[in-house]
């Protein structure tokens, strides 16, 4: 047996809903098991697209391996969706200022695509970065052709209660209503999202000349950016979604609270609702670190947008905003006539179907992988999806890690990517 496979060997993929226990986890961090193999190439393009009557622009971050790994023939593609703070610059560069999840993956052959949720990225900062907006100023840019960034009169600030994240959010925004960003976040519809991703994952696709059956096409969304992804799989079926601390679809978030005899979820006013994720919520999620590191890394953080926005009404559910932003988008006097052909109940429809498995999820393998120390996706939540979402899916397994929180930190993804290539060698995507 050589170096290398004596190395690989390290990492051990536990048994159906195993914990891998820390020495393990210590180890493979410790290891040089998938060492980098190749350089990589990386752009920024952009996709101007029309949906319910506004402009939008999708953000495409691609990162191509010069020699690429192969499975079986096929290139590996890794198509990645950013958390609710973020808008994929985490996925190239930590808060630490290390590489992030991408470039690791790309030195060991793996072509990563991270496309950043519609609204996320800063058009009028060469880098997408937010730091020269004020964290209380943020608010959705749907397009990159937009002139100006808005003024404080497109909306109002607002003392936060009663939300459903727990992370300490204590202050959200509205548009005003006739205001040009209240129409433009009245049309950015959770169908509108997915089509973002769409566009994206195939703009990736086309870029490197290979079609999705031509590659082993895999998803993974970070926290927020699961439901998405998930959704995405009605349009461009994966082999496989590959998990870390990823959450689930709206409907397997909605069971998580039924089982906790919790039924006001679905009513929450999330209606065009831009939440400020400040520095309480960064504290929620760095409580295990102390003070002047997680000042350090907040420091960093205040480059990501620190909102989140229409993303909400769809991962928790909230089935009452989504049929009023629905409603209201159906009487509003820019919907395109072609919206309106198959009539208010299809179109209703059409925006909720997003929240619902997809049929196409019957040839989709799930490795599903948390940590056990997670803040927000608990052990629990991970079960209680796996329950809504396991009949159908081609396959399904769950990997817990013990002592692993909720972040894309440098090492955790060290590990968490050596895991990823594990799995992949294993088959259980094929």
């Amino acid at each position: 047996m050589n170096k290398k496979d004596s190395e690989e060997d390290l990492v051990g993929l536990p048994d159906d809903n195993g914990i891998l226990p820390a020495e393990t986890l210590a180890a493979i961090l410790a290891s040089d098991a998938y060492p980098e193999t190749t350089d990589y190439t990386q752009s920024i393009d952009f996709i101007d697209f029309d949906m319910h009557g506004k402009p939008f622009t999708q953000v495409v971050i691609l990162l191509r391996p010069k020699t690429p790994r192969l499975h079986k023939g096929r290139e590996i593609v890794v198509v990645a969706g950013e958390g609710g703070k973020d808008n994929g610059n985490a996925f190239l560069t930590t808060y630490e200022k290390k590489d992030g999840v991408a470039p690791f993956l790309a030195r060991r052959g793996v072509t990563v695509a991270i496309v950043p949720r519609l609204g996320r990225w800063n058009f009028f900062d060469a880098h997408g970065h937010w730091t020269a907006i004020p964290l209380g100023d943020r608010m959705p840019i749907f397009s990159r052709h937009d002139a100006a960034y808005w003024s404080r009169a497109d909306y109002t600030s607002h003392a936060s209660k009663g939300q459903a994240s727990p992370t300490g959010s204590n202050t959200y925004r509205l548009p005003v209503p006739g205001s040009a960003l209240y129409d433009h976040m009245l049309a950015a519809t959770p169908d509108v999202i997915v089509e973002g991703y769409r566009r994206g994952a195939l703009h990736a696709l086309q870029k490197i000349r290979k079609k999705p059956e031509e590659t082993l096409l895999l998803y993974w969304g970070f926290s927020t950016g699961g439901p998405f992804l998930w959704a995405l799989c009605r349009h461009l079926p994966p082999a496989g979604m590959l998990g870390w601390a990823t959450s689930n679809t709206a409907i397997s978030y909605y069971y998580t609270r039924t089982l906790q005899d919790r039924y006001d979820w679905g009513y929450e006013n999330s209606v065009l609702r831009v939440r400020e994720r400040g520095r309480p919520d960064f504290r929620f999620y760095t409580e295990y670190l102390d003070d002047v590191t997680r000042e350090r890394l907040w420091q960093e953080a205040l480059k990501a947008p620190n909102f989140k926005s229409i993303e909400d009404t769809m991962m928790f559910f909230n089935v009452a905003a989504i049929t009023e932003q629905a409603g209201r988008l159906w009487l509003s006097d820019f919907l395109p006539k072609k919206d309106r052909e198959a009539g208010y109940s299809a179109f209703i429809q059409k925006i909720m179907l997003p929240c619902f498995p997809a049929d196409e999820l019957r040839d989709v393998a799930v490795w599903e992988m948390n940590g056990t120390l997670d803040q927000v996706i608990q052990p629990d939540k991970v079960d209680a999806a796996r329950v809504v979402m396991e009949p159908h899916c081609k396959r399904y397994r769950v990997a817990r890690l013990e002592g692993y929180y909720h972040n894309v930190m440098h090492d955790t993804m060290k590990t968490v990517g050596r895991l990823w290539l594990k799995v992949i060698d294993s088959g259980h995507f094929d």
